[in-house]
């Protein structure tokens, strides 16, 4: 079985010929190669949030398991399946939103969960937009 080029680097190889071969070429079609700029900046992304997805969902399923432990005691969170990390990912995510919309945390748990929010924003912003600033002062 053959594991390579793997699914990131197939998305990559997409990307750099967008920007390499066909871009160039579109010279006469301004919204054309527009277009094309951004199909390979979305190929771009989709590889790199493939390349991290296993570690940022295990340092959000952290944060979300560190605020809601009771929530968090009932699912699988050491899984390395996908599919059991989304869902919950999800549960603890909507267990969370449940919590703030009944304002039911204390100004303690409200301060932690303000920043495991921040931390996993960062995260994703630092895959689909590195140069974005996510320093707390901006």
């Amino acid at each position: 079985m053959q594991n390579r080029p793997d699914h990131p680097t197939l998305l990559d190889a997409v990307a750099q010929f967008l920007l390499r071969d066909v871009s160039p070429k579109l010279e006469a079609d301004k919204a054309l190669q527009f277009r094309v700029l951004i199909a390979a900046n979305l190929a771009s992304v989709v590889a790199n949030e493939q390349r991290t997805e296993a570690t940022r969902f295990a340092a959000e399923l952290a944060r979300l398991a560190a605020l809601l432990p009771d929530e968090a005691a009932a699912l699988p969170l050491d899984s390395t399946d996908r599919q059991p990390r989304l869902d919950a990912l999800e549960k603890l995510n909507r267990a969370l939103a449940a919590k703030l919309r009944a304002h039911s945390l204390s100004p303690e748990q409200l301060a932690h969960t303000l920043e495991a929010l921040f931390a996993t924003a960062k995260d994703t912003l630092e895959v689909t937009n590195p140069r974005f600033e996510t320093s707390h002062e901006a």
